[in-house]
């Protein structure tokens, strides 16, 4: 692994969070393969598509803002794993109390042929907090 490909990877992690906090769709978007699959307990594989529907129907509705602990990268050819600590706030525009998530994801990045890391697959493992 190059120190490189872990530095990417973790720029990407932090582009997506300062993306997500601007509610910029479109830098989420650009950071993901276009077969990316979400994946949560209870629910059914979710697409790029699905993700940007639903992204898009919170928009001006919610703030989300979150922080990323990286725990590990581990690089093979043009695919990461990487597990992280995940800790996200989403607060209602209209005011009432913000909703705590927190807990662990286990992704999965591809690197393209421009050489640029996405993010192909992702568990996300989150829980309510208080």
């Amino acid at each position: 692994m190059s120190q490189s490909d872990e530095q990417q990877i973790r720029s990407l992690i932090e582009t997506w969070l300062a993306a997500t906090r601007e509610g910029d769709l479109d830098t989420v978007l650009s950071l993901m393969t276009e077969d990316v699959l979400f994946l949560t307990p209870g629910n059914a594989p979710m697409s790029r598509e699905d993700f940007a529907a639903g992204s898009r129907l919170m928009a001006g509705k919610v703030k989300i803002d979150g922080r990323s602990e990286v725990q590990e990268i581990t690089v093979a050819g043009d695919k990461a794993i990487c597990w992280t600590r995940l800790e996200i706030v989403v607060t209602p525009e209209a005011g009432g109390p913000p909703a705590k998530r927190a807990g662990t994801t286990l992704s999965v990045f591809h690197k393209g042929e421009d050489g640029c890391w996405r993010l192909w697959r992702d568990a996300n493992m989150l829980g309510a907090t208080s």
